[in-house]
């Protein structure tokens, strides 16, 4: 637990400390949104380092999925435009084609080109998870008062996280998806999603948009949204054979363990937030 709290509070911090330049610096949402996407190429980057584990990977795979998204994220950071709807599918297309192109086409004998298949797959889910999902979180910093709702955001997911974990070390008895996730209970998801719904109703006076009732609904919403992030990621570790993603945060596991509820909310507070 003290591992936990020094880690916790380091990237607290660290987070922090991206809020004040962007805030009192560069008045604007650059460096969150830098941050941003490159926290989701470190999170590509385990998903596929997860996948080597039961799909034979071929060399490059990440430099694909890296030069995909950056090619097409890079213009909008520069400009400080929306990221448009269309460019998780971009993405996927372009990552699916050149992975499956590379492979054909002589990185492997011709024995194992059907590998190139499942490969191409799993860069395209990769790039959907990491990217795709990202794309929602950088919509909401581009928008006016767009670096607070952020934080909103990810203060209500992992706000949903904290909850759960607790609620379900305590009282937690009833397991929910024993075969996924063992950890996880029906009384700690609920503690989750009341967690969320608590904090979305006190952060919503601070949007100076929404009435606290509208907040705690669309945290209850958010929660739900972080839960089904954390089985989409225990899913996928639990095929993959492992218990974390990677070991770079202690305590914690990584990226892939630290962002899968906030990327899953991201839609969802976009259409809380704005309605699209």
């Amino acid at each position: 637990m003290r591992t936990r709290v020094l880690v916790g509070g380091a990237l607290i911090g660290a987070a922090a400390c991206v809020y004040l330049l962007d805030a009192h610096v560069l008045h604007g949402t650059l460096a969150s949104r830098a941050v941003v996407w490159v926290l989701a190429l470190l999170t590509l980057h385990e998903i596929l380092a997860l996948g080597a584990k039961r799909i034979e990977c071929g060399p490059g795979l990440f430099a694909l999925g890296g030069i995909a998204t950056t090619t097409v994220v890079a213009p909008y950071l520069v400009m400080s435009h929306d990221v448009p709807v269309p460019v998780p599918g971009t993405l996927i297309v372009l990552a699916a084609v050149v992975a499956t192109g590379v492979r054909l086409l002589g990185m492997a004998p011709l024995r194992s080109a059907p590998v190139a298949f499942p490969e191409a797959a799993l860069l395209a889910l990769g790039i959907l998870f990491a990217a795709g999902l990202t794309c929602f979180l950088d919509r909401i910093l581009a928008r006016p008062q767009g670096l607070e709702a952020a934080v909103a955001v990810v203060a209500v997911a992992k706000g949903s996280d904290i909850c759960g974990y607790f609620v379900g070390t305590l009282v937690g008895r009833r397991r929910i998806a024993p075969a996924i996730s063992p950890r996880k209970t029906w009384e700690g998801t609920i503690g989750s999603i009341l967690g969320a719904a608590g904090t979305g109703a006190l952060l919503a006076p601070e949007l100076n948009r929404f009435p606290p009732a509208y907040g705690a609904i669309a945290g209850a919403l958010l929660g739900a949204a972080a839960f089904l992030g954390g089985i989409l990621a225990s899913g996928f570790k639990r095929w993959a054979g492992v218990k974390d993603s990677s070991a770079l945060l202690p305590e914690f596991g990584g990226f892939l363990d630290l962002l899968d509820s906030i990327l899953v909310a991201a839609p969802v507070a976009a259409v809380c937030l704005y309605g699209a």
